[in-house]
């Protein structure tokens, strides 16, 4: 038996479902728009990307850069030029992402502080400076990807990376002193792992150009290497801690024609008031010193020398028989 829908039946269910459609496209603008609120939080990320600022670390780029191309130009015996680029807080597994395959990796040590710090030397750059070295002609000719440094390539990157800790370590003679230990050289960055994955690194890139090759050099120091002396880092100015033998000199030729005052106490006594009220002319005040006795002078309320009175040309002197600040 077929079952035939009434003209009022059908315009019911069309009805239903026109209300179905338009109810569902008023939930999805709500929905998205209640999806794009949500933004997603990285607590780890937020923590080791945080702010901080190093005014420190301007100085020390800034003494080193220098340093670095005077040194490479004298040993290269081309010009170089470099740059520091800012310094960038990120997670050390961040950083390693950044280092390409093959790389020179140098681990080093910098005493007194506690931990390793890395320096990293592209391979461009690395294969640049051995071309100049063995006297090529055709700069950046050579096959980069999937070879690694040879043991002469390597003997040849170290010396120059024991120059330019040379002058990473005068680089922070200004802030804090420190001394270079050569670890060891790594290549694969997997293999150079210094601290955990997540713990934060300070990185200082140095871009260098050797007439028509570009190459960057990383140093990658920990956060917690350098907790030590954050304070330092941290000022917006530094003071020259290196001693300037002509500044030190006119400093004690200063402070020796300082004019100082010397006291010499004779002695004392105690007196009543009454006492001092009958006080006459000739009268004798007896002190609690003998004639022989030493006396002590003092310098700023100091005690300092001890020796006996008298007259020397004229003048009223002390001999001094001993000294106290040596004690």
């Amino acid at each position: 038996m077929s079952q035939v829908l009434s003209q009022d039946e059908i315009d019911a269910l069309l009805g239903g479902l026109d209300e179905a459609v338009e109810a569902e496209s008023e939930e999805q603008p709500g929905g998205a728009e209640a999806a794009s609120d949500v933004i997603p939080y990285d607590f780890a990320n937020a923590t080791a990307m945080s702010r901080v600022k190093f005014p420190g670390f301007a100085v020390i780029n800034d003494h080193f850069n220098r340093g670095l191309r005077s040194t490479l130009s004298s040993i290269l015996r081309v010009m170089v030029d470099s740059s520091a680029v800012p310094i960038e807080v990120i997670l050390f597994k961040d950083f390693l992402k950044k280092v390409p395959v093959p790389s020179s990796l140098h681990i080093v040590k910098m005493e007194p502080l506690r931990g390793h710090a890395m320096l990293v030397m592209d391979s461009q750059l690395v294969f640049c400076i051995v071309e100049i070295f063995l006297g090529s002609t055709t700069i950046g000719k050579s096959r980069i990807e999937g070879r690694e440094f040879t043991s002469i390539e390597q003997r040849l990157i170290k010396r120059i990376v024991n120059s330019i800790l040379k002058d990473w370590s005068r680089a922070w003679s200004s802030i804090h002193p420190i001394e270079i230990q050569y670890v060891r050289s790594e290549i694969n960055p997997q293999f150079a792992k210094i601290i955990q994955d997540e713990d934060a690194v300070i990185v200082c890139k140095f871009q260098l150009d050797i007439e028509e090759m570009s190459g960057i050099i990383y140093i990658c120091l920990p956060v917690s290497l350098i907790q030590p002396i954050k304070s330092k880092l941290q000022k917006s100015f530094q003071i020259d801690e290196t001693e300037d033998p002509a500044w030190r000199q006119a400093m004690l030729k200063n402070m020796l024609e300082v004019p100082v005052r010397l006291d010499v106490p004779l002695g004392t006594a105690e007196l009543t008031g009454s006492d001092i009220l009958d006080l006459e002319v000739g009268d004798i005040i007896q002190l609690d010193t003998r004639i022989d006795d030493l006396l002590t002078a003092f310098i700023k309320e100091q005690p300092k020398f001890m020796g006996q009175p008298g007259i020397y040309r004229g003048q009223k002197a002390l001999k001094i028989d001993k000294v106290l600040f040596d004690e």
